[in-house]
């Protein structure tokens, strides 16, 4: 890319960057319990290391030029019973989108974004789901996304 960041999929030496870099997204969030913060990258980070190589978790990392990653993206699968509007049942669920906050505002959110979209339309997706910050809905908003009829409730 012109402006030196690159998009590539995540793989297992890639671990330590998505889990940092899923870190700033939830202290973005406001998340700034250190210890819940530190209980979440090492389970995030086993996930990844076993979920990767299963390919069950499809990363996607911005790289700068000199190697540094400030932004990343994921994608699973998410198995339903099929149905008339999804035959397979399956279930794009994108989620850990985040750039670092020096590199926002340059449109690498929106490439990752557009790579993960293209890759699962490639694997033959039909319907892409995601969670969203009131930051990030403007760019989900401008790929194509809109509001559903999901409800949620914490058991615990």
């Amino acid at each position: 890319m012109s402006d030196g960041i690159t998009i590539h999929q995540a793989a297992l030496a890639d671990v330590p960057d998505l889990v940092r870099l899923r870190r700033m997204m939830f202290e973005a969030m406001g998340f700034d319990d250190l210890a819940h913060l530190a209980v979440a990258d090492a389970a995030a980070a086993a996930y990844f290391a076993e979920a990767i190589p299963a390919r069950r978790f499809h990363g996607w990392l911005a790289v700068t030029s000199t190697g540094v990653a400030v932004g990343s993206g994921g994608a699973v699968v998410d198995q339903h019973p099929p149905g008339p509007s999804n035959p397979s049942g399956q279930i794009g669920y994108i989620m850990s989108v985040v750039t670092a906050p020096r590199y926002r505002r340059r449109g690498i959110a929106r490439r990752i974004m557009q790579v993960i979209l293209k890759w699962l339309a490639e694997q033959g997706f039909q319907w892409v789901t995601l969670h969203t910050t009131e930051m990030g809905r403007p760019l989900y908003e401008e790929l194509g996304f809109a509001d559903s009829n999901e409800m949620r409730l914490r058991l615990r």
